[in-house]
């Protein structure tokens, strides 16, 4: 299986919303701020919002995106699921035998 180096998933993109979105943030500054076109971010919020992880607000009278517990629950299980994947990196640094 090829590694991905520079190309977010969708875990990851979706991730990268809701930790964008913890406290309030409009559509534009979340598409400019995790690097999405127009059509991702309408993807990905329909998406989060569709799963309850994301909910939309009126904030001085504009609409804004703040994550949910539920999102918070998914930062969480992602922020620990990334830990676990990199310690297991490092220590499983084997070196390549040569013959």
């Amino acid at each position: 299986m090829s590694e991905r180096k520079n190309n977010r998933g969708k875990i990851e993109i979706m991730a990268d919303v809701l930790a964008l979105s913890t406290s309030g943030i409009k559509k534009t500054h979340i598409m400019y701020r995790a690097n999405l076109s127009y059509e991702q971010i309408l993807h990905y919020l329909n998406q989060l919002l569709g799963k309850g992880l994301i909910a939309q607000d009126v904030s001085d009278g504009s609409l804004v995106y703040r994550t949910t517990e539920k999102g918070r629950e998914f930062l969480n299980c992602y922020s620990r699921m990334t830990e676990l994947i990199t310690e297991h990196e490092s220590t499983q640094k084997v070196p390549l035998l040569t013959t």
